[in-house]
This record gives structure tokens, sequence and C-alpha cells, in this order.
């Protein structure tokens, strides 16, 4: 465990989530583009990113019978080329549909297969169960750090040369990736950290997906996935117009929002660490209620000179927001690794994909439905409420689990 392998792995995780989350989230900077050049509407382009959402969840148990039956290195070299194939494409679509298909179907694809379960099927062979925690945030943290890099770079390559060449950018340096893959060690990092190995070799091949469907714990983590996700889907999408409306500047606005993304990623590696050190169900009750806390501030932004509440809203909502996935991916490693995984996480991971659809869909039809935001927010706080039952309860079994003594 002194070789720095394993966090070399993280590192690859972390890049290979800014080479397809990243890429992807940067759809928001290329709308009013491309409505300008398929005289669209805001909803039928804006539906591609939720498109690409809803793919990307639905998608992983493909992904993760990829991995189970293939391996790491088909997966990630699967991922990329999607990646990288789904940008290529994007730049040559003369119809809006084109992009259903390749920023829709090809992203959700590639973003499926280098998130979640590749990050918690390659870290969990490196990292004891004490420690896995904080490597799974870092990787998971990828999409928010990027960010930070992607989006400028976005903006300046439509402004310079149209949003067709940036995205023939972005295929090329994703596909960068391709060389690299091919040519690692792969066998290797399969077999994992020599003692963790040696564990799995002596260990029982492990849940099953048929035995998984019957278990509680499966349950509670898929409903807790799904149910962030609508939490936090159905109130993000609306944020920035909620404070246009209150009298917020938009640069200002914008820049709140920028400083939310950015305490997106901290968050993560700050809540796991607490997870790991004092208790993974203490964490996710914290995470939640620094989050339903933040729904609160923002409901008490009611005029431009709110900025006590603006920036509540901030650090609470924005500094937990991307909390709950490592944490959600580590206990589902702790309890399903084994031959089985990677279908067993795939169908987790459904969760996630759905109530992001979900989330972003009905909290749109809410406020089209009455007019204001406290439907939104109620929706939000439910949703968000349910889920840190659920995931307290199931991480606080984990503990109990962790603390029986061994079998004589």
């Amino acid at each position: 465990m002194g070789s720095a392998l394993p966090w070399a792995l993280v590192a690859l995780c972390f890049a290979l989530g800014i080479a397809s989350r990243s890429v992807s989230d940067t759809f928001v900077v290329f709308v009013p583009a491309l409505q300008h050049d398929f005289d669209a509407n805001r909803g039928p382009v804006t539906l591609i990113y939720s498109f690409a959402l809803l793919v990307g969840g639905t998608a992983a148990p493909i992904t993760g019978w990829i991995l189970d039956r293939f391996g790491l290195r088909a997966l990630t070299v699967f991922g990329v080329i999607a990646a990288a194939g789904s940008t290529a494409l994007a730049s040559q679509a003369s119809q809006l549909w084109h992009l259903y298909l390749s920023l829709g179907v090809m992203m959700g694809f590639g973003a499926a297969s280098l998130s979640g379960i590749l990050s918690s099927s390659l870290i969990g062979r490196w990292f004891p169960a004490h420690r896995l925690g904080v490597p799974l945030a870092v990787s998971w943290s990828a999409s928010g750090v990027g960010a930070m890099a992607t989006f400028p770079a976005a903006q300046y390559l439509i402004d310079t040369e149209g949003w067709r060449h940036a995205y023939l950018v972005f295929a090329a340096l994703t596909a960068l990736f391709i060389p690299l893959l091919l040519v690692l060690p792969w066998k290797k990092i399969e077999r994992g950290a020599p003692g963790l190995a040696k564990l799995r070799e002596t260990a029982a091949p492990g849940v099953t997906v048929s035995e998984a469907l019957r278990d509680w714990p499966f349950w509670a983590l898929t409903s807790s996935f799904a149910l962030t996700s609508i939490g936090i889907f159905s109130l993000v999408p609306q944020s920035v117009v909620y404070l246009l409306e209150r009298g917020m500047d938009g640069p200002y606005a914008a820049r709140a929002m920028a400083v939310a993304g950015f305490l997106t990623p901290l968050g993560m590696i700050g809540f796991s660490w607490l997870a790991d050190r004092g208790g993974r169900r203490l964490a996710a009750i914290l995470a939640y209620a620094c989050s339903i806390a933040g729904v609160g501030a923002l409901a008490m932004v009611r005029g431009p000179d709110d900025d006590f509440w603006l920036w509540t809203f901030v650090l609470l909502f924005g500094g937990s927001m991307g909390s709950r996935g490592p944490m959600i991916s580590t206990l589902a490693t702790l309890r399903y690794r084994g031959a089985h995984f990677g279908r067993i996480y795939g169908l987790i991971a459904i969760g996630m994909g759905l109530g992001g659809f979900l989330g972003a869909w009905i909290g749109g039809v809410l406020h089209d439905l009455t007019g204001g935001y406290a439907a939104v927010m109620v929706l939000s706080v439910l949703a968000l409420a349910t889920a840190a039952a659920t995931l307290g309860a199931e991480a606080g079994a984990r503990e109990r689990l962790s603390r029986r003594p061994p079998a004589a």
C-alpha cells in the first residue's frame, strides 16, 4: 500500500470523469448557440441534457455487465470511445435529433462507463474499507473540479470558432486517453492491493444479482440515489432564475452558483473523510441536514439585499450537493463487491439517473402549475428528508455489522 499506484488509479478515475461527465456538463454553455443554429425553443434543446442523465443512469446495468464479463480495460476503452465519439458526431449534427443520439445516448453511455461503476470497482480493489471513502470522493469530484476548466474553455471555443469546433476539440482531447488505456498493466490493476487480493481469493464469490434484488440494502441504496437526485435536480436548474426574479443581478447570481459548484467537490471529500473517521451514518445525516437547511435559506431570499441568506444557501447546499454519491458508492462497494458487483452497482445507479431526470422534469412542471417555487422547495425537502432516513438506516446497519466480532 506504500506504492503510489493506488492514488495514481484515483487520478486516472478523476481524469476519466473530467473527460466524460465534465464535458457532458458543459452542455449548458452550448445551449444558446444550439438554439440559434437549429432555430429551436429552449425546451427541446435542454431536454438533450436530461436525456443524457436518464441514459447515464439506465445504462449502468449494461456497463456493469461489461465490467463483470470483460474486465476494467474493456469498460474504460468502451467508455472513452463513446465519450469521444459523442462529441465528434455532435459537431457534425444537421438536425436536433442527431444531438439526442450523440450527446444524449452516446454521452450517457460514456458517462455511465467512466463514473461510479468504474471508480467503485477499481478503487475498491486498492483501498481497505476504513480508507475507501476519501479516494472515492476524489474521483467523484471530477465533475465539479473539471467544470472550472471545461466551462470557460467551452465558452472561449464557442466564441472564437463556434460550437462545432468546440465539440471537435473535446473529442480529440478525450480520444488521447485511448492509447494510454491500451498499454496500462490491467492484470496487475485488476488483482488489486496484495493484502486485499488475498482476502478476495479466500472469500466467497459474493452476493448474486438475484440475491441482491431480494436484499433490503439494495433497495435502500437505490432509493437513496433516486430521492437525493430528485431533491437536488428539482431545485438546481431553477435556482439562477429564482434569484433573478428576486432582483439579484445576473452576473452576481452566476458568481454565487459558481462558488456553489466550487464547494461541491470540497464537500464530497470533506463528508467522505468524516464518514471514514466519524461514522457513515453521522456523515450522511449531517450532509442531508445541510442540504435541507440550504433550501430553507434559499426560500428566505426575498430581494436583492438578502446576501446573508444567499451565501448561506451557497455554503450549505453547494457544500453538500454531491456528497451522498460517494457515500452510497462506498456502502455498495463494501456490501456487494465480488464477481457480480458491476451488475449490482449498475442496477443501483439506475436510481441516480431516473431521479435526476424526474427531479428536473417534475420541478419544472410544479413551477408551471403553481406559478412559484414553494411547491418545488417542498418537493426538494421531502425527497432529501426521506433519503436521509433511508441512507442513514443503511449506514447505521453497516456500522453495527462492522462492529460484530468475527465468527469463531
